[in-house]
């Protein structure tokens, strides 16, 4: 019977400061009626002079913005996939790109490094057309990156290829999926 009258108390104790929490919370500011000190903060010591952030907008000669069209503006910045795709045809493209077809991020000496390695293979799959986001058949062989070429392009670690002709398509082996393609 005690623990009883403990839950009660705590029950209605519990819902007494919620109560109170919801009624501090709806009420109004102190200072709501007065318009004037809603717009502006009040300093100490400054009656009536208001900061100069504030009001004035700084020209050009006296500051620069940080951001100009979407990059940040200071030398070398990298352009980010945050900046607007009006601004960067790099996210301009990876937009048109379905999510799924986003593979790995290879440079150009990458790409190389691929297709010289891939000529080299030899093999060649008469298999038809298949782009990112493809599901090839079961019948197309995967092979598989030799190790060298992974401890020279990391990115590639996770998938296979298929050298068709004109492309060589960069494939999830689990589940057959073309992520990415080359031209050759």
């Amino acid at each position: 019977m005690l623990s009883m009258k403990n839950h009660v108390r705590e029950a209605l104790l519990t819902a007494a400061l919620f109560g109170l929490g919801t009624a501090f919370a709806q009420s109004p500011p102190a200072n709501s009626g007065n318009v004037e000190s809603a717009q502006s903060p009040k300093v100490p010591g400054h009656a009536g002079i208001e900061e100069p952030a504030v009001k004035q907008t700084p020209g050009p000669a006296t500051a620069t913005a940080v951001f100009v069209d979407g990059k940040l503006n200071v030398p070398n910045a990298p352009d980010t996939s945050t900046r607007p795709a009006k601004f960067s045809a790099d996210n301009a493209r990876l937009d048109d790109l379905p999510v799924m077809a986003r593979g790995p991020a290879l440079t150009d000496a990458q790409r190389k490094l691929i297709l010289d390695h891939v000529k080299s293979a030899g093999t060649t799959a008469p298999a038809p057309y298949a782009g990112p986001t493809t599901k090839l058949p079961a019948t197309v062989a995967m092979q598989p990156w030799p190790s060298d070429v992974v401890s020279q392009v990391p990115s590639l670690s996770g998938t296979n290829y298929v050298a068709i002709p004109g492309k060589v398509l960069l494939v999830r082996p689990d589940n057959a999926i073309v992520v990415g393609e080359i031209d050759r």
